[in-house]
């Protein structure tokens, strides 16, 4: 098989530690997948301003959030181009790509691939955050040089409903709880907008608790039959292995296309979550759940 082009590329999304990692991991075993994981030296080759994890990010002038208006046609032709290539290594014709930070760049990739198509996991903000917080504590997520933070906070700083939270941000965990917070929206917001054929919304609690069937509406999604290889890599991989967060899901509304439900959604476990001492200070805290009550 040969193709010098890409057709409906698959973007898995979700803030990163929210299970996109193990999502991602099934679908590749899925004889007709081609599996991308975090390959970002595509990406930096053909767009070498969407750099904000390397070494060479400031030179590059790398940035977090791209909209339609930084598609290149000759830079797009690139990477499609190397989108293409990894096809024909593989011979594998369906493309999934896994890239957290695409999150902030969804009406830009919406630009390059028309026919793309979107696969969201969520998770509990707390249990996100946690992850992040021990990620970060061995060096691995907000690194001291601050690159990837002052990205986060420079985006929020551009809205009015979320400018002064970064400033109330101290510790790993409140970081990693903003960053939940404003990556979330930022896929909740743009896929309410697109035909509901275009995505599909899985929850990590449920991907865990019941992963058979999870798949099967992840191969119901990508037109594939269930195969066994899939089936295997469930059985000995998925499982939680973290403590499950009882302060609820944090985000689920999207289903009926309501970004200020969503909201309510998100700030319902308040009283729980400060009860059972699994949330941040309430100076980080209280503005984030204010900030999810505020309508459209």
């Amino acid at each position: 098989m040969r193709r010098s082009s890409i057709e409906s590329p698959v973007f898995i999304l979700g803030c990163g530690r929210s299970g996109t990692t193990i999502l991602g991991n099934l679908l590749a075993q899925h004889p007709s997948v081609t599996y991308l994981h975090e390959h970002t030296p595509l990406w930096t080759s053909a767009y070498p301003e969407t750099d904000i994890w390397s070494e060479r990010a400031i030179t590059r002038r790398g940035k977090l959030a791209f909209t339609e208006s930084d598609v290149n046609p000759r830079k797009t032709r690139a990477l499609r181009k190397l989108f293409a290539l990894e096809l024909q290594k593989s011979r594998r014709p369906i493309l999934v790509e896994k890239l957290p930070i695409n999150n902030f760049r969804l009406p830009f990739i919406r630009g390059m691939f028309p026919d793309c198509r979107f696969i969201h996991i969520w998770r509990n903000g707390l249990e996100v955050a946690r992850s992040i917080e021990t990620m970060s504590l061995h060096g691995r997520w907000f690194r001291p040089d601050q690159y990837r933070w002052n990205m986060l906070a420079e985006y929020a700083q551009s809205m009015p409903e979320t400018a002064p939270v970064p400033a109330l941000c101290q510790s790993y965990y409140e970081k990693g709880l903003f960053e939940w917070r404003v990556s979330t929206q930022a896929v909740t917001s743009f896929l309410g907008r697109l035909p509901q054929d275009n995505w599909l919304e899985v929850s990590y609690s449920a991907f865990v608790a019941d992963p058979l069937e999870t798949s099967e509406r992840l191969t119901d999604f990508l037109h594939l039959t269930p195969e066994q290889p899939v089936r295997d890599f469930i059985q000995q991989n998925v499982r939680r292995y973290s403590e499950s967060r009882d302060g609820a899901e944090l985000s689920s509304s999207l289903r009926t296309v309501a970004p200020a439900t969503w909201r309510v959604a998100l700030a319902r476990p308040e009283q729980k979550l400060k009860a059972q001492s699994m949330a941040a200070d309430d100076h980080c805290l209280k503005p984030m759940l204010s900030i999810f009550r505020t309508a459209n």
